[in-house]
């Protein structure tokens, strides 16, 4: 595959502005458009329409309305089943769409972006079959009631999606939301909207209700404040920095309203002296350098007992060496470029002030110029070393493709700078002795864990963080089917 889009991709990215999507309408707006931007040449990919507060009342409005008609939320869960299976298919037929658009806007390569096109479509169908799973319960408490619980739909919710992984991210909030009998208004990063309206044209192309999809570009600041605000907006759901996210957590609470938050975190991943460090060393890298280390739950601390941690540093350091970094659309490719000039150069920032702070580089720590796109947002993964486990690079979140490698001498050594952070997003642990493995696991302080590996995903799978990483709430698996959902209880007189 080349730099020259596909025809589809061509005709979609046609219209300027892209429109955005409300009550089964597209529309333009009167706000000043939004430039998406290819990181991997700097260059405009097509600029889409920004939504100002009308459209945020209008999207709000037509969702609210679309809810009170039941045409959806009121829906045989069986129904509702069928209908998200029908957007599933279209999902599938243009996928690889889907993975180009993904690609174009992130910079991620195209084989990461089929991989996540495959997990999204993977989600849609989970929570088409989880509609038919929602249930009520009843409660025998009293001979002289009949008791139970029902559960109903939230209303409209909001859903607040990052850049990162934007289709996987917009599916995890979007699809158990729907199968919960919601509408939805979606608000995609304003640097990477794509996948999210495309998702809209599928959406239409399916005759599926209008003002039950619902998706407004614009910048956090103006939109996404605007929807966690708007008193007919019942449910937020954000994934992002921890600092936005609290924001909008506080200006939700004034209204009581649901808030599901997945915020930041600084992972740390244990390679204990008896791991099987030929799976360790690829299983380790990848947990930083999938995606760019752009990922909230990217291993970014490696903490290796000592024993093994010289073996393991050359190791880490030679697989990112052999990366091959290139242009994101190249099949051949394993590492692409930031998201932007101004993040890549943020990351180089961290970089450096931990080389000035006494950090030793074993990998990387450039930027990386790839042929024929001189001017992408491209830098080598890096590995630093003699980093002190109070450094600023070893507590913040980087956000980018550096591992901090820290020595420990014992378990105990381990478990204690693993938890000495202000997140709790996710953790590795990496034994051949399973027993020790899964009692370390359990005193980390994390929502998740993985033994023996990194990063794996499910849709049956809870995802989600403690302290600073997130609610209680989780994304994923039948509990974010829960969280889109009131429960009442009933109580019925026999007298």
């Amino acid at each position: 595959m080349n730099r020259a889009r596909i025809s589809a991709v061509q005709q979609f990215c046609s219209n300027d502005p892209v429109p955005y999507f409300i009550d089964g309408e597209w529309s333009t707006g009167t706000e000043a458009p939004i430039a998406v931007i290819d990181p991997a040449n700097d260059l405009p990919v097509c600029t889409v329409a920004c939504a100002g507060a009308d459209e945020v009342d209008r999207a709000v409005v037509a969702a609210r309305r679309a809810f009170d008609q039941g045409l959806w939320s009121q829906a045989r869960p069986d129904e509702r089943s069928l209908h998200l299976n029908r957007w599933a298919d279209l999902v599938d037929r243009d996928r690889e769409i889907l993975a180009e658009l993904e690609t174009l806007q992130t910079g991620k390569p195209i084989r990461e972006s089929r991989g996540d096109v495959a997990r999204a479509l993977d989600g849609i169908r989970f929570y088409a079959a989880s509609a038919r799973n929602i249930r009520g319960e009843v409660i025998d408490v009293s001979s002289r009631h009949h008791s139970y619980v029902i559960s109903r739909p939230l209303g409209v919710v909001a859903a607040i999606v990052p850049w990162n992984v934007p289709i996987v991210l917009t599916v995890s909030k979007v699809a158990p939301a729907l199968a919960a009998g919601n509408s939805v208004i979606v608000k995609p990063s304003q640097t990477t909207p794509l996948t999210a309206l495309y998702l809209a044209r599928l959406w239409q192309e399916a005759d599926l209700p209008a003002g039950v999809y619902n998706v407004i570009n614009g910048p956090g600041r103006s939109v996404g404040e605007a929807l966690c605000l708007h008193p007919g907006v019942t449910g937020i759901t954000f994934t992002g920095g921890t600092d936005t996210g609290l924001h909008l957590g506080e200006l939700a609470a004034r209204q009581n309203k649901r808030v599901m938050l997945e915020l930041g975190g600084k992972s740390p991943n244990i390679v204990l002296r008896d791991a099987d460090i030929d799976r360790a060393i690829p299983g380790s890298a990848n947990a930083i350098f999938y995606g760019q280390g752009q990922i909230c739950a990217a291993g970014s601390r490696l903490l290796a007992e000592a024993p093994i941690y010289d073996r393991l540093v050359e190791g880490v350091s030679a697989f990112a060496a052999s990366m091959k970094i290139g242009d994101p659309l190249d099949e051949a490719t394993e590492f692409g470029c930031l998201t932007s000039i101004s993040h890549r150069d943020e990351v180089m920032g961290w970089v450096r002030r931990a080389i000035d702070d006494g950090a030793s580089v074993a990998a990387g720590a450039r930027n990386a110029v790839v042929p024929g796109l001189p001017d992408g947002a491209f830098m080598e993964p890096t590995v630093l070393v003699d980093v002190p486990p109070t450094a600023p690079i070893s507590c913040e979140e980087v956000f980018g493709p550096v591992l901090v490698v820290q020595r420990v001498d014992d378990i105990e050594q381990a478990i204690a700078w693993a938890n000495d952070s202000q997140f709790g997003l996710s953790a590795g642990v990496w034994s051949r002795d399973s027993a020790r493995a899964r009692q370390v696991a359990s005193r980390l302080e994390a929502g998740v864990v993985w033994i023996n590996d990194y990063g794996v995903f499910n849709p049956a799978m809870p995802f989600g963080g403690v302290k600073l990483s997130g609610s209680s709430h989780r994304e994923w698996s039948h509990l974010a089917l829960d969280a889109f959902m009131e429960h009442m209880s009933i109580w019925e007189s026999n007298a």
